[in-house]
């Protein structure tokens, strides 16, 4: 596969060092400002459900380590009843999102109301730091604390606890589950730590999945991975742990990778599609307007370093903390945990897209060949088909929802 020009850009960025730092000081010193959302467009998810037609429930747990998540609930259908014979299918948003993003285009296109329809009873995740999930039980809790989570502590903590909530409401052992980006990312991990999770599982469907990104040709990512280590320095001493990047930054990273047509849209002031990139072919104009007002949700700067990390590495493993007395803290070793396949035997089915920014196809094949019961590997039919497309794409019930359902009929 061609090195993408957005990645050689990145890559060939020569400022003067110093200035480098300067200036990203100077874009953290900016992060407190956030995204001012019209309140038509970003309403919660499950008044957009209600609104919709469908029941909805709310639901709030709380983590080990003490983190208060919410899930959302669609019971049955539009005018249906619930019965405890329904199916359970719990999907979990990626990397900046929430559950508003399985509903957000609405009925007949989203996919939490095309399963609900379908008779399953659906369940919807949130992880620590976004929208729906900024609590703790420790009120008094300073922000470099309730901050210090990536990815890691959400596989570790938030699936199992979400999980196991919806299992006992519910009154089901098994479950399908459906996860895109960090989502995928996230139960993979969770695997390491939690047997019962594979086992409960009947079928794990990835949209834009990976463990591994060493290829990845976002230029946020980019960005980050070449200086992790100095943010991660500057975080330490400024006590800016939440990721808000100022509209400067938005600016720079909209300048590499937007076009005219995009700028028109407004789609280069959303973080989202600066990371994951934009496809016109599956974009509905309609309802963008209420997609950004929903995303990015929210997530820490460790999280996104973790990302960066991973870039640099090429592996895939817990959070490095940059020494040795940390890391031990942390991992009781002087090096993070290398996280194992072997331990996912679910059945997996994987829909992956060939102009994915943050997942190309070559760290999606490395993945796909180190599953131990793959199932599905399945390239989306558009070349243009991107990481976003996933979520809100125009064509998805025939080019990736469909599939999805056919096969969780089989299981």
């Amino acid at each position: 596969m061609e090195t993408h020009s957005l990645w050689n850009e990145i890559v060939t960025w020569n400022m003067d060092y110093k200035s480098t730092i300067s200036k990203i000081m100077n874009i953290l010193g900016l992060l407190q400002k956030r995204y001012i959302k019209d309140p038509e467009h970003s309403k919660p998810t499950d008044e957009m459900i209600i609104d919709a037609g469908y029941p909805a429930e709310t639901h709030t747990v709380v983590t080990d380590d003490g983190y208060i998540l919410t899930l959302h609930r669609i019971p049955h259908d539009a005018g249906g009843t619930y019965n405890r014979t329904r199916p359970v299918v719990f999907l979990q948003h990626g990397l900046l999102s929430s559950s508003a993003d399985w509903v957000v285009t609405g009925p007949g296109k989203a996919l939490a109301f095309l399963l609900s329809d379908q008779g399953y009873d659906v369940w919807m995740g949130n992880y620590r730091g976004n929208t729906y999930s900024n609590q703790h039980v420790n009120q008094d809790i300073d922000k470099k604390t309730y901050w210090a989570f990536s990815w890691g502590e959400m596989a570790e903590h938030d699936l199992p606890t979400m999980l196991s909530h919806m299992m006992e409401v519910t009154g089901q052992d098994t479950f399908y589950y459906i996860g895109h980006s960090m989502g995928t990312l996230t139960y993979y991990t969770a695997c390491n730590y939690h047997h019962w999770i594979q086992n409960a599982t009947r079928l794990m469907v990835g949209y834009g999945p990976h463990t591994i990104v060493a290829n990845m040709i976002s230029p946020v990512f980019g960005l980050m991975s070449q200086f992790a280590k100095d943010i991660q320095w500057i975080l330490d001493y400024l006590g800016l742990y939440e990721f808000l990047p100022s509209n400067w930054l938005i600016e720079w990273w909209a300048a590499k990778v937007c076009d005219e047509s995009m700028m028109h849209q407004g789609i280069c002031e959303n973080l989202m599609f600066l990371v994951a990139g934009y496809n016109k072919n599956e974009m509905n104009s309609t309802a963008l307007s209420y997609i950004m007002g929903h995303t990015p949700a929210g997530t820490s700067t460790m999280n996104m370093l973790h990302y960066g990390q991973s870039v640099n590495t090429g592996g895939w493993a817990g959070y490095d903390y940059g020494s040795d007395q940390l890391n031990l803290r942390r991992w009781n070793s002087t090096r993070p945990p290398t996280y194992k396949y072997d331990v996912i035997t679910a059945p997996v089915a994987l829909f992956w897209g060939e102009n994915d920014w943050l997942v190309v196809p070559q760290d999606e094949a490395a993945l796909a060949g180190k599953l131990p019961n793959l199932v599905l590997n399945q390239r989306v039919d558009e070349d243009a088909y991107t990481h976003l497309d996933f979520l809100w794409g125009m064509h998805n019930m025939e080019k990736v929802y469909g599939p999805t359902m056919e096969l969780m009929e089989k299981y």
